[in-house]
């Protein structure tokens, strides 16, 4: 093709005709703008589709990932409902006269087990990552998801001040043989029964004046207290998920 408009040009001067010369060059100047803008144009539309794939698939992923996220407080919040039943029992039955220690000691023992909240964030964490953000088109959306996932950071932050507090708190006995932990039934099953009876133990639930009696009733309540909070910040940020989900689900993902 460019010899052919070569060939055409060197006609044209070869003939003296300079001023069609000039017209055809300037109008093969004009081809090759238009050539090129419509090369760009098509470069444009093409890069465009692409973003708006894209998009779309970040939408998906987000959604799925808020929604798993929906589950994983739904349960954590069943958890935390079960944990203060038997927070409340044990309060009860460390009260009745006499009582079993170790019952109350292996159910004390199951209220402290709780799994860690770790919600799914990928994709929006590597849709800010790589610099990504800037393909989500509707500013609506994109606030609401800018909004949730900072609730979401915060809401993280507070359930670890939550848990080290329960931490200090729990751990906080003059001695574990003290309270009894030699009587857990996992750890009287591998110390074994020779060893067991080698250990100190004292009947201090049933003496509501003993120090380790009190303390113990007191962190009960301080850690219903605790799940309390946890319940509490877990169900905001269930709330704050409503509207990220529903204009996902309504706009953008289907």
């Amino acid at each position: 093709m460019i010899k052919f408009f070569r060939k055409i040009r060197q006609n044209l001067l070869s003939e003296g005709k300079t001023g069609k010369y000039f017209k055809y060059a300037i109008g093969e100047i004009i081809l090759v703008v238009i050539g090129i803008l419509i090369a760009l144009q098509i470069n444009n539309w093409n890069e465009n589709r692409k973003n708006k794939i894209a998009e779309a698939d970040y939408y998906c992923r987000i959604l799925d990932d808020i929604e798993i996220t929906e589950k994983l407080v739904n349960e954590s919040l069943e958890g935390i409902t079960h944990r203060i039943g038997i927070s409340k029992k044990i309060i009860v039955n460390l009260n009745k006269t006499p009582n079993n220690k170790s019952e109350i000691l292996n159910d004390f023992l199951n209220t402290l087990r709780q799994n860690v909240f770790v919600p799914s964030n990928i994709a929006f964490e590597d849709l800010t990552s790589s610099g990504n953000l800037k393909l989500i088109t509707d500013i609506q959306l994109k606030n609401k998801l800018i909004e949730y996932n900072a609730f979401l950071e915060n809401t993280l932050d507070l359930l670890q001040e939550n848990r080290n507090e329960l931490n200090k708190r729990m751990i906080n006995y003059e001695s574990a043989t003290g309270i009894g932990m030699q009587e857990f039934d996992y750890l009287k099953k591998e110390l074994g029964k020779e060893i067991v009876q080698l250990l100190p133990s004292n009947d201090w639930t049933n003496n509501k004046n003993d120090k380790t009696f009190l303390k113990f009733q007191d962190n009960l309540v301080f850690l219903v207290a605790m799940y309390i909070r946890q319940e509490k910040h877990l169900s905001n940020l269930k709330k704050e998920m409503e509207e990220p989900i529903k204009l996902l689900k309504n706009k953008k993902c289907k």
